[in-house]
């Protein structure tokens, strides 16, 4: 029995897969046409952030065009599909949450630099900075040095230095939070 003889005829995302699994082009870009907006719709009350929604829903399509293959015309299309998209939905999150963490949040010691720097009685001079730079590894004055000062980017800093950019990333995050400690353990 071919699996268009089971396919589920009330069903047209299910027939239409069974064509583009036959190899019916045309049926193919009709489905994807069609799923799309439902995928966008099913984000949407998943997802917080609209930035992301059409980045996922291009990792769903293309975790469903591989995966094509999988699709079993005796079950609902739908179901398959939402297998897919939130497996994919929850890939992107995890890959988008790893970046965020590996990203150098430096925001966060300028501003509290900037706060001493503009009250004159809190004011931190170019000596307190000097000495919480030379209380860090040297790796991670040289990199701060070397974006902050020398206005390397991290691509840059990184392969100066012989290392993965996420490690530079990581070493200079590490840096800001020593300093920013080290400033308001002793005060500033």
């Amino acid at each position: 029995m071919t699996p268009a003889a089971n396919v589920n005829h009330t069903d047209p995302l299910s027939v239409q897969m069974v064509a583009a699994q036959g190899g019916d082009a045309a049926a193919y870009r009709r489905l994807l046409t069609e799923i799309t907006p439902l995928l966008r719709i099913f984000l949407r009350t998943r997802v917080f952030s609209r930035d992301h929604i059409d980045d996922i829903v291009q990792e769903i399509l293309l975790g469903i065009h591989a995966a094509r293959h999988t699709y079993n015309p005796e079950q609902p299309f739908k179901n398959w599909m939402y297998g897919i998209a939130r497996h994919k939905m929850i890939d992107y999150l995890r890959k988008l949450g790893r970046q965020r963490e590996n990203e150098i949040n430096d925001q966060e010691l300028e501003t509290f630099l900037a706060d001493r720097t503009n009250d004159p009685e809190e004011a931190l001079s170019g000596k307190d900075v000097q000495q919480a730079l030379t209380r860090l590894p040297e790796k991670q004055r040289q990199i701060l040095l070397m974006v902050k000062v020398e206005g390397y980017t991290m691509a840059e800093a990184a392969q100066k230095l012989g290392m993965s950019e996420t490690a530079v990333k990581v070493s200079a995050h590490r840096a800001y939070k020593k300093m920013k400690d080290w400033l308001i353990e002793f005060g500033f």
